[in-house]
């Protein structure tokens, strides 16, 4: 097998590696048979990866012999665990970069030597040359394959589509329909993260985005078109019934707390770290503001604080009416940077009480390995409608018994 490593690394160059999204279809397809013990899929997968997959290797461990030793090893993991891949959390090649990276890592440590970073072309790395134009002309001439392994999947997809197929900046925004000012910050931040790994293997990559070397827009966290890409988990009605029937309870026994009551749900339900409500207000000198009302999870101390209307994710939410995803809120609304633990994402939803609207619901992960997906846009949607009109049902209740005692 090593011997087609290194025809497959030649044909790699030859080619250019013309990777596309079809590509990445595919590799889903011929994983799936793989799980079914089908031999052909793992030769084609070899075929396809095998050449980036040993130049990772071996430009971590600087010798061809260990290198071609990895990536016997890396096919046999994905023979062994091809169950275990999940194209919802990124690529198959992100993934099998990621085993080859582990594993040449450790090869390392176990000898006590480091990585061969010898191939790092520092003139396209360097901080001098790291511009826009050298991004749109030339991204790397040689690739770290170690690097991309750390790399978050929108990173990959952008270094990818520029190196291997040579699109512009611009080409690669109308691929992956983002914003071009995006495309320029993913390559940068990518550029960034490979360089720091080459410089120091034993430097895990850190969870959370890089910094921005430019203010960053609100299009550059607003995600909400990634809900329609993601794959979403299975749906666990059983779950879903026991919290509404737990809400049902709160609002016949104890309506004060009905809402302490649903924000424990998300919890358990969408895997969120925090959720939380917030309500419209008017704040001391008149502006409008949402206030944290009702918290549970990991921020429940910071029940009271308050977020601007016209500056918030909440805001944004009530603009558009409809579920709202942030990744890294902290970015532009540089306030939340305030809290102790990281908001990586943000899901939020217009929070109505019969016809008016008082503000929003909302849950956040902490964790990079915690993303929302459609799924969880509906549990949200379903159990705060569930909760405004029980709100609204109880209001009008006590609206008319005020009346009759009168």
């Amino acid at each position: 097998m090593h011997r087609k490593a290194s025809r497959t690394t030649s044909t790699a160059k030859a080619q250019g590696w013309q990777l596309t999204r079809e590509d990445s279809s595919s590799d889903a397809s011929l994983v799936e048979q793989v799980v079914r013990g089908d031999h052909a899929a793992l030769e084609s997968l070899y075929e396809r990866h095998g050449g980036l997959l040993y130049s990772a290797a071996l430009r971590i461990t600087g010798d061809s012999g260990t290198a071609e030793e990895l990536l016997q090893d890396t096919f046999f993991q994905l023979w062994r665990k091809a169950s275990k891949f999940d194209e919802a959390k990124g690529s198959l090649i992100g993934w099998l970069l990621t085993i080859t990276r582990h594993r040449a890592l450790s090869r390392i440590r176990q000898q006590g030597g480091r990585c061969c970073a010898q191939s790092l072309c520092e003139e396209t790395l360097s901080p001098q040359n790291a511009g826009p134009t050298v991004l749109e002309r030339q991204i790397a001439r040689e690739l770290v394959g170690a690097a991309l392994a750390g790399l978050p999947a929108v990173q990959l997809e952008a270094i990818t589509l520029a190196y291997f197929n040579g699109l512009t900046c611009e080409e690669i925004a109308s691929r992956t329909s983002s914003p071009l000012g995006t495309v320029k910050t993913r390559l940068r931040s990518a550029l960034k993260i490979m360089r720091k790994t080459l410089s120091n293997p034993d430097l895990a990559p850190r969870p959370g985005p890089e910094p921005y070397p430019y203010p960053p827009t609100l299009e550059d966290i607003l995600i909400t078109e990634q809900l329609l890409s993601r794959r979403h988990r299975q749906r666990r009605s059983h779950k879903e019934a026991e919290c509404l029937h737990r809400l049902a309870d709160a609002w016949a026994v104890s309506p004060e707390n009905l809402i302490d009551t649903f924000l424990k749900m998300p919890l358990e339900l969408c895997g969120a770290g925090t959720s939380g409500l917030s309500l419209l207000e008017s704040g001391a000198s008149g502006e409008q503001v949402f206030r944290w009302t009702n918290l549970a999870g990991k921020l429940a101390k910071c029940v009271g604080g308050t977020t601007p209307r016209n500056f918030s994710p909440c805001g944004v939410t009530l603009d558009r009416n409809s579920p709202q995803l942030f990744e890294y809120p902290g970015r532009y609304f540089q306030y939340f940077n305030q809290v102790e633990v990281p908001i990586v994402e943000g899901l939020v939803i217009p929070f109505h009480v019969g016809p008016k609207t008082e503000g929003t619901v909302w849950i956040v992960s902490h964790a990079e390995e915690c993303r929302f997906d459609a799924e969880d846009v509906r549990i949200m949607t379903t159990l705060t409608e569930f909760v405004g009109c029980a709100l609204h049902i109880i209001r009008s209740s006590d609206l008319t018994q005020g009346q009759s005692a009168q």
